[in-house]
């Protein structure tokens, strides 16, 4: 038997499940968990738990270190999670968690092993925000232990979170702006540069833009798909990142000789192009990487004088549209930003010397009274 329930008093029952037997010793393992309820909830407890032993979780909490239960976490939420976002979660517990909580049995596990890690990361010159990050997936990874019963508690939840100064964008001017595109001129990552400067995109929408969401007679485009780190594509970040776009008549000059070129190559390659209709491609045709473009572009960033990676060219153009007058809640439409709120923080720079045009417009206004 897989697993049964006993009754212990009124509203009080033993679930017990048998998880085979210990591989080093032979000798048969069981899981006993108390439930406080009705027979009903009895029951719910052991179909979780017959769920999870069929998904190759550990139930036995003495034995499953903090590094074991990482690694089964990272397993689950893979197919909930864009592969951006998990390979950033793995990378942040391999590097700042379980190098030094790994080994520590995850029942051990105290809100002091937290503080001390976060303090550890400081002395090694960690930011705030990024042991933010380490603390978020921390705590997220140890409410699932929880859930999963593992855990009584999340110990994450006694402990006070880095926090990180807001950081504001600095502003582009457009004598840069042209500076960038020029330097970008003739280059393999001249067109995610310049739909970038054009649009204000993201690097990961900007590979997954296809050539039927450009709508070149009403001069716009509309975000739809993304292509993720491993080449493969996924949805935009948010409901509000699906969204359309006015595309400037330089950018669309640019896209128009791209896909001449675009035409001569598909030619070239002829059965190994592979079609995915896509305005940024490889030699055939094929999803770019976006590792790959971060890192020319960082390398081209630094040969000319420029201190940003290529997410930079997402604030430069925020920055020039909302110093050119664009109301916030329109640039913050335009981004795909969830909030407004976020588009204002990043932003403060701009925003007050737009606060301080407005008072030099009214003042000019009164005086002609």
């Amino acid at each position: 038997m897989r697993g049964h329930i006993r009754k212990r008093a009124k509203d009080s029952y033993t679930v017990v499940v048998y998880l085979g037997r210990d591989p080093e010793t032979g000798k048969r393992r069981y899981l006993w968990r108390s439930v406080k309820g009705s027979k009903r909830d009895a029951e719910a407890m052991l179909t979780r738990l017959l769920a999870q032993v069929d998904t190759g979780t550990d139930l036995l909490p003495s034995k499953l270190t903090v590094e074991q239960f990482s690694h089964e976490w990272l397993k689950a939420i893979k197919s909930r999670v864009k592969s951006r976002t998990h390979h950033r979660y793995a990378e942040l517990l391999r590097l700042h968690v379980l190098p030094y909580i790994g080994s520590l049995e995850l029942k051990k596990l105290k809100p002091l092993h937290i503080e001390r890690l976060l303090t550890k990361g400081r002395e090694k010159g960690l930011s705030e925000r990024t042991l933010l990050h380490v603390f978020r997936v921390l705590h997220t990874a140890l409410g699932q232990g929880v859930k999963w019963q593992l855990v009584e508690r999340n110990v994450a939840q006694a402990v006070q979170p880095p926090k990180p100064e807001k950081h504001e964008v600095n502003a582009v001017t457009p004598e840069e702006v042209d500076r960038i595109l020029a330097a970008a001129k003739g280059i393999e990552i001249e067109v995610p540069i310049t739909i970038a400067l054009g649009t204000g995109m993201r690097l990961g929408e900007i590979l997954g833009l296809r050539w039927s969401d450009i709508d070149f007679e009403n001069e716009s485009l509309r975000v739809r798909q993304t292509v993720q780190v491993d080449r493969t594509f996924g949805t935009p970040k948010s409901y509000r990142s699906r969204r359309m776009i006015p595309v400037p008549k330089f950018l669309l000059r640019t896209l128009k000789t791209h896909r001449a070129r675009q035409s001569e190559s598909r030619l070239v390659a002829e059965t190994a192009w592979q079609d995915h209709d896509l305005v940024t491609t490889r030699a055939d045709g094929s999803p770019m990487d976006p590792r790959r473009v971060s890192r020319l572009f960082t390398a081209l960033a630094k040969k000319n004088g420029f201190d940003f990676t290529f997410h930079g060219l997402r604030h430069a153009y925020a920055s020039l549209m909302l110093a050119s007058g664009v109301d916030l809640k329109v640039t913050s439409d335009l981004l795909g930003h969830s909030t407004i709120g976020i588009t204002a923080d990043l932003y403060t720079h701009v925003a007050e010397r737009l606060h301080k045009d407005a008072a030099h417009k009214l003042d000019a206004l009164l005086r002609q009274r």
